[in-house]
């Protein structure tokens, strides 16, 4: 019993150094990343607060064609290649055009759905939220900040285990009181007590975060990620080729497909039109499906020159690696629920961003303890050195 004891000790301080040395190594990382994730969770909510007059729009009785609005979009930026259309499913807010692709870059232009007029154009990668993005996902330094965060990400996994197995006790009534925070302890005791106590209400939603997260920092990490899941190659985006090989594309097929998207979907929700990247391939477009507690995100392709339903792809209806692929993003951001979940993630990442701060603050009052004792004992050591001489 003593020798189990002992090795229970040995590794607890152990999984304690590590636990500070790798929070003290990664909290500056750890807490940007949090803070930009705690920004971009509401990015929806607070893009037309802070913008609403490229966002927010009268509604008129006659709405453009959607022909009309990519017509008018090409002008914008002609130099552009049109990448895709987002379609609000609230009627009063702008339709949002981008363009471009991953090697050169983005541009959006907001339009007018009624009147065509364009809010607001630009570099994708001026915008606020894309900037705060891309801090999130690699420091704005590109690859070595993908692997800095990645690397982070993994050190926070292990920070969240650490602290739950640091913070569990077998005693019950000790347990209980690990759950709350005393608010008639002293200023030390709060601290430690919103450390211990926010970081353990913190580290599921941690774990969550640091696992889906990590698909977009390593590949081999992906690869793995959804082998698990049952996927017996890399997952990509899904291209599907036309079946007409003869006609030209058109615009006009946008109003048609559209139609045809919400007869399959009838639920309200916001819809994305992305262009092929080639003539002869066809329309992806997805939908979200609102009107349930659990966010879906349904999936349907269109022959881009007769405007003919090629595939569908309900969520439901996918291999279980798949679903979890098109939703991660809802996943990692903690709107899979809807509004209450994102209000609880939320909650969650302030704590843990504030997980930093009150851990560097135990540390360096613990060191001052130190040294105040030390101080001490070699005050009390000269004393004794004096009377005896």
């Amino acid at each position: 019993m003593t020798n189990k004891r002992a090795k229970q000790n040995i590794l607890k301080n152990i999984l304690g150094k590590l636990h500070l040395y790798l929070g003290l190594l990664f909290g500056l990382i750890f807490f940007i990343v949090c803070l930009t994730g705690m920004l971009l969770s509401f990015e929806k909510e607070l893009t037309p607060l802070l913008w609403p007059k490229e966002q927010k729009v009268t509604v008129q009785n006659d709405r453009l064609s959607l022909a009309h609005i990519s017509q008018k979009a090409e002008t914008i930026f002609p130099d552009k290649k049109l990448f895709r259309l987002e379609i609000p499913a609230d009627s009063s807010r702008s339709i949002r055009i981008q363009y471009g692709q991953k090697k050169g870059g983005y541009w959006y232009a907001y339009i007018n759905p009624y009147t065509g007029e364009i809010l607001s154009k630009g570099r994708q990668s001026d915008r606020f939220f894309q900037k705060t993005l891309d801090v999130h996902r690699f420091l704005l330094i590109d690859k070595i900040g993908t692997t800095i965060t990645g690397i982070s990400a993994l050190a926070a996994l292990f920070l969240a285990l650490s602290g739950i197995y640091l913070w569990w006790h077998k005693n019950k009534s000790i347990l209980k009181q690990r759950l709350i925070i005393k608010p008639s302890a002293s200023t030390k005791r709060k601290v430690w007590d919103f450390h211990a106590v926010g970081g353990f209400y913190a580290a599921l939603f941690l774990i969550i975060f640091t696992l889906t997260g990590l698909t977009w920092s390593f590949d081999w990490y992906n690869k793995q990620f959804y082998k698990l899941l049952g996927s017996t190659k890399k997952l990509a985006k899904e291209k599907i080729s036309n079946t007409n090989k003869l006609a030209s594309s058109d615009y006009l097929i946008l109003d048609s497909i559209y139609q045809q998207l919400n007869t399959l979907y009838p639920a309200p929700g916001n819809i994305i039109i992305t262009f092929p990247e080639k003539k002869d391939l066809a329309f992806a477009l997805t939908k979200e499906d609102l009107s349930n507690s659990t966010l879906q995100i349904n999936q349907a392709f269109f022959d881009s020159k007769s405007g003919q339903l090629l595939k569908n792809n309900p969520l439901d209806k996918l291999p279980l690696a798949q679903q979890v692929q098109r939703m991660m993003k809802s996943i990692h951001m903690g709107s899979i629920f809807g509004f209450p979940s994102k209000i609880i993630a939320f909650l969650a990442v302030a704590l843990a961003t504030s997980l930093p701060i009150t851990g560097i603050w135990i540390w360096l009052n613990k060191r001052n303890k130190k040294k105040k004792k030390l101080t001490k004992n070699q005050k009390n050591k000269s004393i004794q050195i004096q009377s005896i001489s």
